[in-house]
C-alpha cells in the first residue's frame, strides 16, 4: 500500500535523461497523481517539478578534460542538493544517467544518512570502460534500471538488484517513406553548446556541398530552446531552405520527410536508426580527453549498435579521425550511395529486433518506482 503525500527527488542533467524523466513522471502520475516531484531537469521535466534546483544549462560539459574545469562547481552543487534531500527526507531518490554527477550525488546522500531507496536509471557504460563502477554502484544504489539486457550481468554479480526496462526508442515510429524518394536532410549537431562549437564546421561543410549539389535541398535541424538562438545565428547566411524546430510534433513531421541525417554521436543516432533514416555519425572529444580515454576504452566504436555487433554498421568518424578530408568523403557517400544506405538500414533493423523489449520502457520503469514506494 502506497502512503499519501509522497515526495520524490529526481536528477537528470542531460537531454536524454530529461526525456526519460519527463516520460517517467507522466507514467507514474497515471497511477498516483498526488506524488510530488522535485529535483534537477531540463525543459520537459520542469513542467512536472514542484521545485527545480538546476537546469541542463548548468551541465554543459563533456569529457574528462572539460569536467576538470567544473569540479569545484559540481562539488558545491552536489553538497547543496544532498542537504536539500536530507532536510526534505524524500520518500525516494531517482537519478538518471550522467553517472559522473549522479553517482557522487548518491554517495553524498548516503553519507548524509539518507535511509530511503535510491534508484538509478541507465547503466553506466562499464562494458566500455571503468568496469569498477559496477561494484561502486552496488554499494550505493538499491536498484538499477537498464536499457539493454546484456548490461544486467555486469551489476548482478555484485548483488545490485538490476531490472531491464528497455530503450525509449520503443516509442519511435519507423519512417514509412522510402528514403530514396525524400530530399530533406536532417542535421543533428548535439544537445550541448560544447558539441555545437566543436562540430559546426562540419555541418557548414555539409551545407556547402549540398548547396552545390542541389539548391532545392531542405535542411531540417531539430534542436533545443537553449541552442536555437546560436543555430539561427550560425545558419543566417545559408541560402538553402532551413527548418529549425524545437516542437516535438513538428520534429516528428519533418523527420518523415528526411532522406538522410548527419548526426552528433549519442542517443540521437540510435533514434535516427529506429526511424529508418541512413546516417553518418560524427563526434570530437577534446584532444587531451581523447589521449586519456584511449588507454581505458575497451570498444572500437561510438554508436551502441556498432558496439553490439563489433562492426561498423553505421558509418562514424570520430575524434582525431575526423577532419575535413575524412568528413567530405563520408558525407558524399551518405548523400550519393543509396545501395550502401539501404544495407545500413537492413542491418540496423535486424539488430533492433534483438534489443527492443515487448513492454513499454516507461511503464516498466514506473512499475519499479512504485514498487519501491510500498
Amino acid at each position: 500500500m502506497i502512503k499519501n503525500n509522497l515526495k520524490i527527488f529526481i536528477s537528470a542533467t542531460e537531454q536524454s535523461g530529461d526525456n526519460i524523466g519527463y516520460n517517467l513522471i507522466k507514467e507514474i502520475l497515471k497511477s498516483n497523481d498526488q506524488i510530488i516531484f522535485e529535483g534537477v531537469g531540463g525543459e520537459k521535466m520542469s513542467n512536472y517539478l514542484n521545485t527545480q534546483f538546476f537546469s541542463l544549462k548548468d551541465f554543459n560539459t563533456m569529457g574528462i578534460f572539460e569536467v576538470l574545469f567544473s569540479i569545484k562547481r559540481f562539488i558545491k552543487m552536489i553538497k547543496y542538493l544532498a542537504n536539500i534531500i536530507k532536510n526534505n527526507n524524500y520518500d525516494l531518490v531517482i537519478t538518471i544517467d550522467s553517472p559522473d554527477f549522479n553517482y557522487p550525488l548518491a554517495k553524498e546522500i548516503k553519507k548524509n544518512k539518507y535511509n530511503n531507496n535510491i534508484i538509478h536509471i541507465v547503466a553506466p557504460t562499464v562494458w566500455a570502460w571503468r568496469e569498477y563502477r559496477a561494484k561502486n554502484f552496488a554499494k550505493i544504489y538499491n536498484e538499477l534500471l537498464v536499457l539493454f539486457e546484456f548490461e544486467i550481468k555486469y551489476f548482478v554479480k555484485y548483488g545490485l538488484k538490476t531490472n531491464l526496462i528497455g530503450h525509449p526508442i520503443y516509442y519511435i515510429q519507423k519512417n514509412k517513406n522510402y528514403f530514396e524518394k525524400n530530399k530533406n536532410i536532417a542535421f543533428l549537431p548535439g544537445s550541448r553548446l560544447s558539441e555545437l562549437d566543436k562540430l559546426f564546421t562540419y555541418f557548414q561543410n555539409a551545407y556547402e556541398y549540398l548547396l552545390k549539389l542541389n539548391p532545392n535541398t531542405i535542411i531540417f535541424i531539430p534542436t533545443l530552446e537553449h541552442l536555437k538562438p546560436k543555430i539561427i545565428k550560425l545558419t543566417k547566411n545559408w541560402k538553402l531552405k532551413i527548418i529549425i524546430s524545437t516542437n516535438s510534433l513538428e520534429i516528428e513531421k519533418n523527420y518523415s520527410n528526411c532522406s538522410k541525417a548527419l548526426v552528433c554521436s549519442g542517443t540521437a543516432s540510435l533514434e535516427i536508426a529506429k526511424r529508418n533514416i541512413p546516417q553518418l555519425i560524427i563526434y570530437k572529444l577534446n584532444y587531451f580527453t581523447e589521449l586519456i580515454a584511449k588507454n581505458f576504452i575497451k570498444v572500437k566504436y561510438a554508436n551502441i549498435l556498432n558496439i553490439l555487433e563489433n562492426n561498423l554498421i553505421i558509418p562514424e568518424i570520430t575524434n582525431s579521425n575526423l577532419n575535413k578530408i575524412s568528413f567530405e568523403k563520408g558525407f558524399k557517400k551518405l548523400i550519393n550511395d543509396n545501395k550502401s544506405n539501404e544495407e545500413q538500414i537492413n542491418k540496423i533493423n535486424k539488430i533492433l529486433k534483438n534489443i527492443e523489449t515487448k513492454n513499454p520502457p516507461f511503464y516498466s520503469a514506473a512499475m519499479r518506482i512504485l514498487a519501491n514506494l510500498n
